[in-house]
């Protein structure tokens, strides 16, 4: 019996880690039982009961994961895969999760041909991808984000990895899916893809995917709280043969899935000779790609000392007072899906409050050569910017796209917004001046070279038309490229 020491108790030992790969030319069986982290080499099934992973799932380059099961291989009872921490997908690999008769037959239902086995997947944390081959996703849940970006088998439907197995070409999907983040996927390239029927508590993007398929990058059925943008796929965001309805969408959407993209529901399709022979599909009606929940979400504001004050249904998730003595808050910028909100103060220090509004790092360690006076959250996903006066712009887990901090300006910074496409921003100065940077910025105007009463003190993108208003401290308003709808200028206001 060993001792203690010191009186003390011995601490209870934590689960194992894991390794799963190969059984010979068969996928290995991870075996039922709870692990605290488990590393995928090779093909690993989870047939065996249930699995519980308290942190993380790696799946190696070229590795695969089936977690498409429903029967307990080894017994009676059934097969599942809950993750407490994240799963992340490397160069090459397939992750196939969750099972469903409807839509994607488990691989152990006796009947393929009318399936009625289901089994789903819970991961807590996030789904990263980075150039993954295929990921299909059914009947699951991801708390966090699921990023998908570049990989894929080319741009054809050859059937190639573990998708020969199942004499299939190459895609991804994610149908009958809760994912309470954010969802993109770029630059993939492949035969097929599809996002169905998925409750996102963040913003879709699906950008630059280019399919083989004439019927692939159906995004559509979808509840979205944040955004929706979509640009630069082919073929276009369509409803194909989906059966699909339009995406309800709580924030706005632009691009290829907008409010005012109609698309044939179902899409026109040309006789088939087979076998087996099908006939020709006539184009459907013209119907939205995507429409306004109508939902009402509110809106935050925030005070010099940290106090965020949460009005209509915006969500409260806490305040920055107190904790920023020496330096004011200077900015309020809300995570996609309304889930949270990021406090900046002049200094520097940026403050995420709320389930999606995660710290990305800021630049209140660094000697800044003016204030930050902004901030500006990345429309589709995690990530926010940051606008010195001078002009100096700051990027965590977004895209740099130039600042004007080497410029001479005439007047100080005082505000940024970013594109409604994410790939882009502008800043504006207190005399009116635009600086925009990026693809999706369109310079639309700016007054610059007006005489100005008060001086300018915010901007905002107009996503439905890429223009933007300026706001000046007398209530002014300028819409450039945006529908004008009154201010306050010509009214006696108590403060600026």
């Amino acid at each position: 019996m060993p001792l203690a020491i010191g009186g003390g108790t011995a601490a209870a030992a934590g689960p194992p880690s894991t390794t799963c790969t190969n059984n010979g030319a068969n996928p290995g069986s991870l075996a039922a039982g709870t692990y605290s982290s488990v590393l995928v080499s090779g093909a690993c099934a989870v047939n065996a009961g249930t699995v519980i992973v308290a942190g993380n799932v790696t799946v190696q380059p070229g590795a695969t994961l089936l977690a498409a099961y429903a029967n307990n291989s080894t017994g009676p009872g059934t097969s599942s895969l809950t993750v407490s921490g994240n799963i992340t997908a490397g160069t090459g690999s397939t992750v196939i999760l969750g099972c469903e008769g409807a839509h994607f037959a488990c691989l152990d239902d006796p009947n393929q041909s009318n399936p009625t086995l289901s089994s789903a997947v819970v991961v807590g944390g996030s789904l990263s991808a980075p150039g993954a081959l295929g990921i299909l996703v059914h009947d699951s849940s991801i708390g966090g984000d699921v990023i998908q970006s570049g990989g894929g088998g080319g741009v054809n439907c050859t059937p190639s990895g573990p998708f020969a197995q199942f004499m299939s070409p190459v895609y991804s999907d994610y149908e009958d899916v809760s994912v309470g983040g954010n969802l993109s996927v770029t630059g993939l390239g492949s035969c097929w893809l599809g996002i169905l029927r998925v409750q996102v508590g963040g913003s879709i993007t699906m950008s630059n995917n280019t399919m083989a398929d004439p019927d692939a990058n159906e995004v559509l059925t979808n509840t979205v709280a944040g955004n929706v943008i979509c640009q630069g796929n082919s073929p276009a965001n369509q409803y194909g043969d989906s059966a699909g309805s339009p995406n309800v969408v709580t924030g706005f959407a632009v691009g290829q899935c907008s409010f005012g993209t109609l698309a044939a529901n179902p899409a026109p399709e040309p006789a088939n000779p087979g076998p087996p022979p099908t006939p020709a599909v006539p184009a459907g009606p013209l119907t939205p790609i995507s429409v306004p929940s109508g939902v009402l979400t509110g809106y935050t504001m925030g005070a010099a000392d940290g106090g965020a004050f949460a009005l209509g249904a915006a969500g409260f998730f806490g305040s920055g007072a107190g904790t920023s003595p020496s330096s004011p808050f200077v900015g309020i910028a809300t995570a996609p899906g309304g889930r949270g909100y990021y406090l900046a103060t002049a200094n520097g220090k940026v403050l995420g409050l709320g389930p999606n509004a995660p710290s990305f790092g800021d630049v209140s360690s660094l000697p800044l050569t003016k204030p930050i006076v902004g901030i500006a959250t990345a429309p589709g996903g995690d990530g926010y910017d940051l606008a010195a006066s001078d002009g100096g712009v700051f990027t965590f887990n977004t895209k740099f796209y130039g600042s004007a901090g080497a410029i001479h300006l005439n007047q100080p910074v005082v505000g940024m917004a970013m594109a409604a496409t994410g790939d882009g921003y502008f800043l504006v100065a207190s005399d009116g001046g635009i600086f925009n940077y990026g693809p999706g910025a369109t310079f639309q105007g700016s007054t610059g070279a007006i005489h100005l009463n008060q001086p300018i003190v915010g901007m905002a993108v107009d996503p439905a038309t890429g223009g933007y208003w300026l706001v000046a401290a007398d209530g002014g308003v300028f819409a450039f490229n945006a529908p004008f709808m009154g201010s306050t200028g010509a009214i006696h206001l108590n403060q600026p």
